[in-house]
């Protein structure tokens, strides 16, 4: 973005800082080469990032954990049933003939 897109910019935000908390910055701003405010800007958008990758793995953990509760509950029920070394082979084989991406879209 360049500066002729300002109009498209968000207003800026003003955030009170202590002055440790302001030291702190100005410190990483030193260490990164940058002005305060960018720094500040890259931090708070690094942070969010962090923040939504972790409920995105924690998302898939729950999900995950769903899944194996819900087999376990399966082979409670049913009891296990073993696979033979052909079946296993068998499913590999056939995995190995489809063009890559199929598999996805079979799955759908």
């Amino acid at each position: 973005m360049g500066r002729g897109d300002r109009a498209h910019k968000a207003p800026p935000v003003s955030v009170a800082l202590t002055e440790p908390e302001r030291s702190t910055f100005e410190a990483e701003a030193k260490r990164r080469g940058l002005g305060l405010s960018t720094t500040i800007r890259a931090l708070a958008h690094e942070r969010a990032s962090q923040v939504r990758e972790e409920r995105q793995r924690e998302r898939a953990r729950r999900w995950q954990t769903e899944r194996l509760r819900e087999l376990i509950a399966r082979i409670e029920r049913d009891g296990f049933q073993e696979a033979s070394q052909a079946q296993i082979d068998a499913v590999f084989t056939q995995a190995e003939r489809q063009p890559r991406g199929a598999s996805a879209a079979a799955r759908r």
